[in-house]
């Protein structure tokens, strides 16, 4: 029975008593006034018998002490409820109920000794009292939160167990089980008292709360969001439950729902500074870049110098390929907060993109020196990350042996962590040191037999070795076992590239996508295979292929812009291809050498060596940029510029550069009087 339908009953039943009260004393004033003057003592007997038989009993009396009582309680006068409670109890000492208000009312007052006492009597003489047990309950429960032992906590579970069988309408009885069970990790109980209390009362924000973290802990991941955005949306000042809501909102990537959680708080809440910057991360998270910008703005507008708000725009920008802001943002943060790992990490980022490989080296290297701001949270984890991207770094601008150091350091200092030992292996690979590779390797299958990367990394090391059958073998048997592996049959398409093996490399993926149609990778590099033997037409309708399945994909828009420019074909439509590349990578060399070389076709030279000169930074060791900038400087008329560069073409190990066709055109120039 709900809270209020006791009281309003309780209040019921002693009006009446009251009234019956009054009824019996004046019937008996009725009765003495009816005697006459001129009665005779005869006359008067009958009176006297008719208050005789309305007399109060006993326990019409206690029931009259006991509402007098509630009345003394309800006007704070606590000895006189006292007293007319213990007289209550006198005159009827088999009814449990005096001894409950009793209990209720040293509760109340703070006297929980009395209380305890008061309640055990009640429960004694009537276990089946509601009021009882849930005084009972409070008490340990009490008792339990101010210290007391934990042995009591069994003690209140069984009270408040029988006042909700008692009493199943009780919904802060089923609050406070609710919580008793949580804390001795009885949840699926406990989950059945908040279920029903959400049921019964929709309002009840906390216990909503509570299940949401029982849901959560059963890995109802759904059921716990629905139970947070309903309990928010009866309060939406939770701080706990928000984040609660956030965190498995941003585990199941639902972005645009985590905005809307934050929005929520701001209209409570609007200038919950905190708030609107968990907003614009949300918002950045969720793809929505613009809208995240105006709101990193807005806080930058009152708080210009908030370095958390300026690494969020920053990163920000970043995502909107604007490196330029981006940096800017980034280093008048720095110079606030030299500190700020999160900044300094994303300004090597940003350099890395950028192809700046020395200033990201500069950066990655002032991480690994400088003071780390959480040393018992993955300290060693973050270290070995900026000791990857370190020798990354490096390998780029060839320094093979430093890469090497900074791979080598990364495996040791992770515990040779599968990922960094990967890295470790490839950085090998890549300096053509196919014995030490191979020997890595080897260790590598020990301590992880069952990992795949390692079995491909086999094979490419073989190739290195020079033994190109076996590598060819592997690859292939590896693919055989797993045909729908496409980490397996890129490998076996690098190794036929790699032996100039073109028509078996074709072969082979025209074959695996037969098990992979659907392989955005697989028919890329076929459309670059058939693009190596010539075959434009086939491989223009393997790029357009690739394109209806994702039309970004900025290294298909590249390769086949630069196919049209290469051969003279649709040149417009190149220029228009290999820009929409760059809108999504700016700073790419292959690309910039694509755009240069398309405006040379169409004759617009000027743009042809801005985009080529910028290339070449990105590109140093790329033989075929260095050839494109010798047939732009000889068509602007500068033969000895043009030999330089076609020299340099020479000079690189790139096997896409055609050496006979550049040999030659030098020889014309410099043989030329």
């Amino acid at each position: 029975m709900p809270a209020v339908a006791r009281r309003a009953q309780a209040g019921l039943r002693c009006g009446i008593i009251l009234i019956v009260k009054l009824l019996l004393v004046v019937a008996s004033l009725v009765g003495a006034l009816t005697v006459t003057p001129f009665a005779t003592a005869q006359d008067t007997e009958p009176a006297i018998d008719v208050v005789d038989a309305f007399e109060v009993d006993a326990k019409a009396e206690a029931y009259y002490y006991y509402c007098i009582a509630r009345m003394h309680e309800r006007q704070f006068e606590v000895t006189q409820a006292i007293e007319s409670y213990e007289e209550a109890a006198r005159l009827d000492p088999e009814s449990a109920y005096p001894h409950v208000g009793l209990a209720g009312l040293y509760q109340r007052t703070r006297q929980f000794d009395m209380a305890l006492e008061a309640v055990k009597h009640a429960i004694e003489l009537d276990p089946n009292v509601a009021a009882a047990q849930r005084i009972l309950g409070t008490l340990y429960f009490a008792m339990l939160r101010n210290g007391g032992s934990p042995d009591l906590a069994p003690q209140a579970i069984d009270a408040f167990r029988e006042t909700v069988r008692l009493d199943p309408g009780d919904m802060d009885s089923r609050s406070s089980l609710a919580r008793l069970l949580l804390a001795r990790r009885l949840s699926d109980e406990a989950a059945e008292h908040l279920e029903e209390i959400v049921r019964f009362a929709p309002s009840s924000y906390h216990e909503m709360f509570l299940l949401a973290r029982i849901k959560r802990g059963q890995g109802d991941t759904e059921a716990a969001i629905g139970l947070l955005k309903q309990s928010l949306g009866v309060d939406a000042r939770q701080p706990e439950a928000r984040e609660m809501l956030v965190e498995l909102l941003r585990a199941e990537q639902r972005f645009d729902e985590m905005a809307e959680v934050y929005k929520g708080a701001l209209e409570e809440v609007p200038a919950d500074l905190d708030a609107r910057v968990r907003l614009a991360d949300a918002l950045a998270n969720g793809g929505q870049l613009d809208e995240a910008a105006k709101e990193f703005q807005t806080i930058l507008d009152e708080d210009p110098q908030n370095v958390v708000v300026l690494v969020g725009l920053a990163m920000v920008r970043r995502d909107q390929v604007d490196f330029a802001s981006a940096q800017e943002l980034l280093l008048e943060a720095l110079a606030q907060a030299p500190n700020h790992v999160l900044g300094r990490y994303t300004l090597a980022g940003v350099y890395e993109q950028k192809r700046e490989y020395q200033n990201a080296i500069d950066e990655w290297m002032k991480l690994l020196e400088g003071p780390d701001p959480n040393p018992n949270q993955g300290a060693v984890e973050r270290k070995a990350e900026y000791l990857a991207h370190l020798g990354f770094a490096y390998e780029q601008l060839d320094r093979s042996e430093e890469s090497l150091d900074a791979f080598r350091k990364a495996r040791d200092l992770s515990g040779g962590d599968e990922r960094f030992l990967t890295f470790f292996v490839q950085g090998l690979l890549a300096a053509e040191k196919g014995d030490e590779a191979m020997a890595a390797i080897e260790e590598a299958r020990e301590r992880f037999p069952e990992s795949a990367r390692f079995e491909v990394l086999e094979a490419r090391a073989l190739e290195v070795q020079g033994e190109h059958e076996r590598a060819v073998a592997t690859a292939l048997q590896l693919s055989e076992r797993e045909p729908k592996n496409e980490m397996f049959a890129q490998s076996v398409v690098e190794i036929y590239q790699q032996q100039k093996r073109f028509a078996d490399a074709e072969a082979f993926l025209r074959s695996k996508l037969d098990h992979v149609p659907e392989s955005v990778t697989l028919r890329f590099q076929l459309g670059a295979i058939l693009e190596r033997q010539k075959k434009f037409d086939e491989a223009e309708a393997a790029f357009e292929a690739v394109l209806e399945i994702e039309p970004d994909s900025a290294a298909t828009l590249n390769y086949l812009g630069y196919m049209l420019a290469d051969q003279n074909r649709r040149l417009e439509e190149s220029i228009a291809l290999i820009k929409r590349a760059l809108a999504q990578d700016p700073h790419n060399g292959a690309y910039l050498d694509s755009l240069g070389w398309a405006y040379f076709k169409i004759g617009n030279l000027e743009l042809a060596e801005e985009n080529l000169l910028k290339a070449i930074a990105s590109l140093r060791l790329t033989g075929v940029v260095y050839d494109h900038l010798g047939d732009l400087y000889l068509s602007k008329g500068n033969p000895d510029r043009a030999a330089q560069y076609w020299q340099k073409a020479l000079e690189q190990d790139d096997d896409e550069v055609e050496k006979d066709k550049v040999a030659q055109k030098m020889k014309r120039v410099t043989s030329t009087p």
